[in-house]
């Protein structure tokens, strides 16, 4: 389906291959030698190729909708005509924050490498967005933690970051609305 994640292709390989070597079989069945079969199967790629030499055309890279049209060509489907602006939009915006331009003016685009598909449940598919950066979902664990962030201020740590509970336990008893706001404000301090 063209709905799943997109892989690297292994298994649309092993198909081919294996659709190949089935219409390889009869051949060898007529004791036609490997090399002559591998040379047909060469000048197919050869024909191939030229053929799609002739009908490939270039596009400016520069214009966003041109290259906008050869998304949606690559991805339409029924379920993106709906959503199909959206979709090709951040497939163009999270290919463009990931390309790296190398020196020589070769432009490396690692899509698996730094690019991260975050799936958060509930909304609705026109809230999602390309982040250029780096995102964290923490779950909210008190009433009030800050549900966003702007700006903030980032440790990177290459060790585990864990509360250790102390081994003594302390039972508290409150009897009034202000002692339980001072001692909340004793455990933030």
């Amino acid at each position: 389906r063209r709905f799943a994640r997109v892989g690297d292709g292994t298994t649309s390989v092993i198909i081919l291959a294996g659709e190949m070597l089935g219409v390889a079989e009869p051949l060898l069945e007529k004791k036609l030698h490997p090399t002559l079969i591998v040379s047909g199967y060469m000048q197919a790629l050869d024909d191939a190729l030229k053929e799609l030499r002739s009908i490939a055309y270039e596009i400016d890279i520069n214009s966003p909708e041109a290259v906008r049209e050869v998304v949606r060509g690559a991805i339409d489907t029924k379920f993106s005509s709906r959503w199909g602006p959206l979709i090709s939009d951040m497939a163009i915006k999270a290919t463009k924050t990931v390309c790296i331009e190398k020196a020589d003016g070769r432009k490396e685009i690692d899509i698996k490498r730094y690019a991260k598909v975050e799936k958060i449940s509930g909304g609705e598919l026109s809230e999602c967005e390309v982040l250029d950066g780096v995102m964290f979902n923490k779950d909210i664990t008190h009433p009030r933690m800050r549900r966003i962030i702007k700006k903030p201020r980032v440790v990177l740590l290459d060790c585990p970051l864990e509360y250790k509970k102390g081994e003594s336990q302390t039972n508290v008893e409150i009897t009034k609305e202000s002692d339980w706001e001072k001692l909340l404000q004793q455990e933030e301090d």
